[in-house]
């Protein structure tokens, strides 16, 4: 056996043969003609286009691959470096991809310097189709070894993967997030020497991860494995243990955990789904059945939380927040009147994500008011905002016609303290007393005025930074479903500790 010592990205445990993802294929260039290496080209996007338009249900990863892939400046480039240099369009394709990383990791924007993932995963299967290679990809479960993992391979063999290990990786990547949400054990490492078919075992508990284990690991972490997915959620009175979720098919997860409600339903990825916008029944139809799966417990729906990092086609919009209701009136007033009507049973809450001032708030929750009284509603239901901007923030007691918060605190880390979002973990503790001084005015603010007070960003999962949390006296957290057993874990020895049970 070999010991390696890793750092965690996501909980949990695993055992498997390796399957190594060996990246960009190389090829000779063999140029064949101008016209012939432009049409291999043109072929070979029109074939990437249609292999993500065959993955349409997967999230949201695909449409700005699509971007990428519909730029005119992409090919037209490609086609100059065809022409000038005689390069093949393989080569072509390569250098146009490698400048494109290059503008976009000088770029002092933290939106575009995260779409290098998604620019590099597209390069490989364009680079892959005109290679005319396909990759071997295991017929059973297996453990992915990687240089960076590529949010498609994983929405792709999310299936059959049970665990992976990459030499490196941002803890609030889309990758990461991903791996979270699917409840993969997922760690990185720079001491990546693995061979295709490895016998090892991943231990995100000890930090480790072994090659070649004895029989005793093996059934040790069959066993810590199993306790994982069957745990009983700790008496936690006074307090709600919330979950966030991406769609519908996570509420199973929800309910098999026994969370108290979903905190933070992320609605916009249901219009990803489509080129079209969703209409009201549509739409209707998604938030009943999600309203009825929990029965009475309560469920948070944020409205379409568009821009920067998620684009729409059919969305006017840049960056995230305020316009992007006024600025798409219809399809705001067809969401608010489908959440109005599937809000059967009295507990849906209605949240608006990027809010920076009393005014925006105002306007919006007047305007779903309006709504509510044009469709002769008389169900209650409660209106709240995510407290995710510095803006908001520094005024929150100017947010009196609020009914909750919820503190997002990936975008207000990331707002604050101008980190990215691959640093949020690693730099939590440079950061987090300071954050937590910020937001002890708002919990002051909030029992003063009786207001209901959640986290439902990443730090919520982490233990070091929910015990804080605690301490300074918030009492409701929502994390995605795969960070629920550390989040009752941890909430189980702060109440411990406290001799709360």
């Amino acid at each position: 056996m070999k010991t390696i010592l890793v750092d965690v990205i996501s909980e949990g445990y695993a055992y498997g043969k390796t399957y190594i993802n060996r990246g960009i294929i190389d090829c000779k260039n063999i140029y064949e003609g101008e016209e012939t290496e432009k049409q291999k080209l043109d072929t070979a996007l029109n074939k990437a286009l249609s292999e993500l338009d065959k993955k349409g249900d997967l999230e949201e990863y695909f449409s700005i691959q699509r971007m990428i892939l519909l730029d005119p400046v992409l090919k037209k480039n490609a086609f100059k470096l065809i022409e000038d240099k005689k390069l093949c369009a393989l080569e072509s394709i390569k250098l146009v991809f490698d400048e494109y990383k290059k503008n976009l990791l000088s770029s002092s924007s933290t939106y575009l310097q995260e779409r290098i993932y998604d620019l590099e995963d597209i390069k490989r299967r364009v680079v892959r189709i005109l290679a005319n290679k396909k990759a071997k990809i295991p017929n059973e479960p297996f453990i992915l070894v990687t240089d960076e993992l590529m949010p498609t391979f994983l929405l792709e063999y999310k299936h059959i993967i049970v665990g992976i290990v990459a030499k490196k990786a941002g803890y609030m990547s889309h990758g990461a997030i991903l791996a979270r949400s699917y409840e993969i054990p997922f760690v990185t490492t720079d001491n990546i020497s693995y061979i295709e078919d490895d016998n090892i075992v991943i231990d995100t508990r000890r930090k480790i991860v072994v090659t070649k284990p004895n029989k005793a690991l093996v059934d040790e972490i069959t066993k810590l494995s199993n306790e994982r997915n069957s745990f009983e959620v700790v008496a936690h009175e006074g307090m709600l243990l919330l979950a966030n979720v991406f769609g519908n098919e996570e509420i199973k997860k929800v309910k098999r955990y026994g969370c108290d409600g979903i905190g933070l339903y992320r609605t916009e990825f249901m219009f990803m789904h489509e080129n079209r916008p969703l209409g009201f029944l549509e739409q209707k139809e998604i938030y009943t059945e999600a309203v009825k799966m929990l029965g009475d417990k309560p469920i948070c729906f944020r409205t379409f939380d568009v821009g920067d990092d998620k684009q729409i086609s059919y969305i006017k919009t840049h960056k995230k927040g305020f316009l992007n209701y006024v600025n798409n009136k219809e399809l705001f007033e067809n969401q608010i009147k489908a959440l109005l009507a599937s809000n059967l049973y009295g507990n849906m809450r209605i949240m608006f994500p990027m809010v920076e001032t009393k005014e925006e708030f105002n306007y919006l929750k007047d305007w779903v008011l309006r709504i509510k009284k044009e469709i002769n509603d008389t169900n209650h239901i409660m209106i709240g905002m995510m407290l995710e901007t510095k803006q908001a923030l520094l005024h929150i007691e100017e947010f009196t016609e609020a009914d909750f918060f919820s503190i997002g605190t990936n975008d207000l880390t990331m707002e604050l303290y101008q980190i990215r979002r691959d640093e949020i973990k690693d730099g939590v503790l440079d950061y987090l007393n300071d954050l937590l001084e910020k937001l002890k005015l708002v919990v002051a603010f909030c029992n003063k005025t009786g207001k209901c007070l959640s986290v439902c960003g990443e730090l919520a999962a982490i233990p070091k930074a929910n015990k804080h949390f605690m301490e300074i006296g918030i009492k409701n957290f929502s994390v995605s479903c795969s960070a629920f057993y550390d989040l009752n874990k941890s909430v189980k020895e702060e109440l411990e500790k406290n001799n709360f049970i």
